[in-house]
């Protein structure tokens, strides 16, 4: 690989990957809020 490969590889593979990172922090937190929130009892209870 060539100097020039690598360059071209980076502009392409950074905002690729910046992306991918924004976009799977996203599904992460929207799961996060759509969960079902349990008070401390009952989270104990239904791991009972």
């Amino acid at each position: 690989m060539t100097a020039h490969d690598i360059i071209i590889g980076l502009i392409i593979a950074l905002p690729v990957a910046f992306f991918v990172g924004r976009y799977s922090t996203r599904i992460a937190f929207f799961h996060a809020h759509t969960e079902e929130k349990l008070t401390v009892p009952e989270f104990l209870r239904s791991r009972e």
